[in-house]
């Protein structure tokens, strides 16, 4: 019981110390996933999320090398690139929406979509960027906040 109550303990903690604070006006979109691995954060306009999928290449790869670039490419359908820090990112048009996807550095792929391409998009595209460096240099990990829900019925 007692290495059940530390595991917990360990668990909040840690997401805890590196869950994102997304910018004002933004709010939680739960979705179905009780981790919450597939939620939304969204300000109406523009929506941010983040992709597991993109962790099943199956490659002889380093996160971020020139393979595994080419491969999100082909996955998003648009070009990605890579920073001098070894971040990828890349931006296009997927289906009528625009969507800036950036990977880190721990194979993380976050993306921010909208139907606009203006101020907002631009404005929040740099603040994803930015932030997810911003974590690092505070010795964090930009992540999305994990949620566990009891399963229970009420009547």
């Amino acid at each position: 019981m007692r290495y059940m109550f530390t595991f917990l303990v360990l668990l909040c903690t840690m997401s805890a110390l590196g869950q994102a604070v997304f910018p004002k006006g933004f709010k939680l979109i739960k979705a179905d996933n009780l981790t919450g691995s597939d939620d939304r954060y969204s300000n109406g306009k523009e929506v941010f999320q983040m992709h597991m999928y993109f962790r099943s290449y199956d490659g002889d790869y380093n996160w971020n090398d020139d393979k595994y670039k080419q491969h999100i490419a082909e996955s998003t359908g648009y070009p990605m690139y890579r920073t001098k820090d070894s971040l990828l990112w890349g931006t296009g048009k997927v289906d009528g929406y625009y969507s800036y996807t950036v990977i880190d550095w721990h194979g993380e792929t976050f993306e921010l979509f909208s139907q606009n391409n203006d101020a907002g998009f631009s404005y929040y595209s740099k603040w994803l960027i930015e932030a997810i460096r911003d974590y690092r240099k505070r010795g964090k990990v930009f992540m999305f906040e994990r949620r566990f829900r009891m399963l229970y019925t009420t009547k």
